[in-house]
């Protein structure tokens, strides 16, 4: 049944059902939310890729219900699951185009893969991360942003630095700033 279902679009959606989230994952399960919530949704084959051991893990992590063109198909692996497991994945079954929105474009992966940086705050403060998270960073952010076709940067700050670290072509970047969660409001009412 996998064989005869292609996807237009996958997705990285490990971050997206992490029970601890930080800022990528939030990210990630916001905006699939929001893609979920378009009409368009309902047609667009799109596969969500996790890194759990099954479906019901996975469908029962995501802050959404799943439009009828979608599926998760979940792959798990212990260690380097984007590098391993996806790449892996996309020489199987391998979407038309691949949304990365958390950095770490898998070493195999289709000539139409979308990228998110989110910051390059390792190289401003250095010393928030280890010499190992920072190598790792720099490398997955020099991989990603010369593999992927596109590039989202959250910022025009975000945007500069990728140019200026990483020598990316400005055409190849778009900048698409972080939405806001309908949470975060103006309160009127002053005794809340």
């Amino acid at each position: 049944m996998r064989d005869k279902w292609r996807a237009a679009i996958g997705i990285d959606a490990s971050r997206a059902v992490t029970m601890q989230r930080t800022g990528t994952e939030h990210y990630s399960a916001s905006l699939l939310r929001a893609l979920a919530a378009l009409p368009s949704a309902q047609i667009r084959p799109i596969v969500l890729y996790v890194n759990l051991r099954d479906v019901h893990e996975a469908r029962d992590g995501l802050p959404f219900a799943l439009p009828n063109a979608w599926r998760v198909q979940a792959i798990p692996f212990p260690r380097l699951w984007t590098h391993v497991r996806l790449s892996a994945e996309m020489v199987v079954h391998r979407p038309e185009t691949l949304f990365v929105p958390s950095h770490v474009v898998p070493v195999l992966h289709p000539r139409k893969t979308v990228v998110t940086i989110h910051d390059l705050g390792y190289l401003a403060y250095p010393l928030a991360h280890t010499r190992l998270s920072r190598l790792y960073l720099h490398l997955s952010t020099w991989f990603s942003t010369r593999s992927a076709s596109r590039v989202i940067a959250i910022s025009q700050a975000t945007k500069r630095d990728l140019i200026k670290h990483y020598k990316v072509p400005a055409r190849k970047i778009s900048v698409i700033y972080h939405g806001r969660d309908a949470i975060f409001q103006r309160v009127l009412d002053e005794s809340a």
